[in-house]
């Protein structure tokens, strides 16, 4: 029973010293402040670098499928040397030749109009990604 009366008187004492601190009441003085502006300088913005732009291909214009990789390779690498952003892409279990690879259903029919008015490419077709 003491212990609980000592404990009491404690946390009592210690309730009552706490409150004067936040008792205090804030002292406003009648001193006059100057006030003056401060201007913000811009932050100076780093130098972007150049970003690659990279295209999401939607459309790919086939020039052959092949079920022997040496013979997609084959092709790829004449593609190439013709000038055309030509890659193997996996189709199924062949290997898909490409002529080069577009963003809209546009740009891809165009690029097809063209190709197959040359000789040897009239057999060229349209691959949606999705």
């Amino acid at each position: 029973m003491r212990v609980i009366v000592i404990l009491l008187t404690v946390s009592l004492l210690g309730a009552l010293t706490s409150c004067k601190e936040k008792r205090q009441k804030e002292v406003f003085t009648s001193k006059k402040v100057e006030v003056k502006e401060v201007i913000k300088q811009e932050p100076v913005a780093p130098k972007e670098t150049s970003k690659p732009v990279v295209k999401q291909v939607n459309y790919y214009l086939v020039a052959g499928c092949f079920k022997i990789p040496s013979n997609a390779e084959r092709l790829h690498d004449k593609l190439v040397n013709e000038g055309y952003d030509s890659k193997i892409v996996p189709f199924y279990d062949m290997s898909m030749v490409t002529y080069g690879g577009y963003e809209t259903r546009e740009e891809a029919q165009a690029a097809l109009n063209r190709i197959v008015q040359e000789e040897g490419k009239e057999l060229t077709w349209v691959y949606p990604v999705k």
